[in-house]
């Protein structure tokens, strides 16, 4: 692009904004913007007839927008609404460019066309991972946790950044029920779809998929029976910690490390001779976890390591004063 046609846009874009600020700055102040025809005038609109300036209207209102809440923001809307700017980015959404359907997709979320979640839903599994984000972040906006219904047929990754993005959308909303489709999620043939589903088991202690969480412990993938460990320990009943020993030595070194970890929390008098014979290992760090594990399940745990120092001075010595200090701190 040439300089002349860099300034003219450059410009024309400073005369938009000097019109939009105070069009932008009355729906502020109001309540309600009803009666919001009155505000746009022919010569107004004759800005908004090319797609570039169509375009920088709608940027503009997005970024008012990410930073207002209630009123303020439905006016923003309305205003977006009323310059038939949702047309813009249907054609986006409809678009087959990748990046041009995202950018619809995105518009829509902010401006909370909802009316739109189901054509949008069918992106959930797109081919281009961020089509796919996008829509996803967007079915969630629009429906809540009922949006997690893409998860049902995604056999598309499910990266562990979107996943955290998903997790943080999510934790503003309440969630005061069961998750219906857990069980579904637990034994889906999409790895990824498992690992968030306990993920969310985890975070919001959905006790009911105790067993389900269970059979994750049989997965060929090392990083779903890591996290069925961890979720199982925030979900346990009386016979978690028994199931979790009877998987311990069929166990990758890093899944031992995680079921001990798990046991310091969910393991009572019962499994203390277990963990005493892990005090044998030749690793030390399984050592110092089965000894924090044992600390913490017996009343008696500090005095058993304590009574074992003559066994091995040096390093039994060593982790009894590191337990002790993790106690104590």
């Amino acid at each position: 692009m040439s300089l002349a046609f860099k300034k003219r846009d450059y410009f024309m874009n400073l005369r938009i904004q000097a019109i939009l600020d105070p069009w932008i700055s009355q729906a502020l102040i109001e309540e309600c913007l009803d009666n919001y025809q009155s505000y746009i005038t022919g010569g107004f609109l004759r800005y908004f007839k090319s797609g570039k300036r169509r375009q920088f209207a709608i940027d503009e209102l997005i970024n008012c927008k990410k930073n207002l809440a209630g009123d303020a923001a439905k006016n923003i809307v309305t205003l977006y609404e009323s310059l038939n700017l949702r047309d813009d980015s249907i054609q986006k959404l409809n678009n087959r460019i990748w990046y041009k359907k995202a950018k619809g997709i995105y518009e829509l979320y902010m401006m909370n066309q909802e009316q739109v979640h189901s054509e949008i839903l069918k992106y959930t599994n797109s081919k281009n991972e961020y089509v796919r984000m996008e829509a996803q972040t967007a079915v969630i906006g629009f429906l809540g946790f009922k949006g997690l219904i893409f998860l049902n047929t995604l056999n598309k990754p499910l990266t562990s950044w979107q996943q955290i993005k998903l997790l943080e959308q999510l934790k503003v909303l309440n969630l005061i029920e069961e998750i219906e489709d857990l069980p579904n999620w637990l034994k889906s043939e999409n790895d990824y779809v498992i690992l968030f589903a306990l993920k969310l088991t985890e975070i919001y202690q959905q006790m009911q998929v105790h067993d389900e969480t269970v059979s994750c412990l049989l997965s060929k993938n090392e990083n779903v029976r890591t996290q069925a460990i961890k979720t199982l320990s925030k979900i346990s009943n009386e016979k978690t910690a028994s199931i979790l020993i009877r998987y311990y030595e069929g166990e990758s070194q890093r899944n031992k490390t995680e079921i001990l970890r798990s046991l310091a929390v969910v393991a009572q008098e019962r499994e203390l001779d277990f963990l005493l014979a892990q005090l044998e290992n030749d690793d030390d760090n399984l050592k110092l976890d089965a000894a924090i594990a044992i600390a913490k399940c017996s009343h008696d745990g500090l005095k058993i390591l304590e009574g074992r120092i003559h066994l091995n001075p040096e390093t039994n010595n060593k982790i009894y004063l590191h337990v002790k200090n993790k106690l104590l701190a």
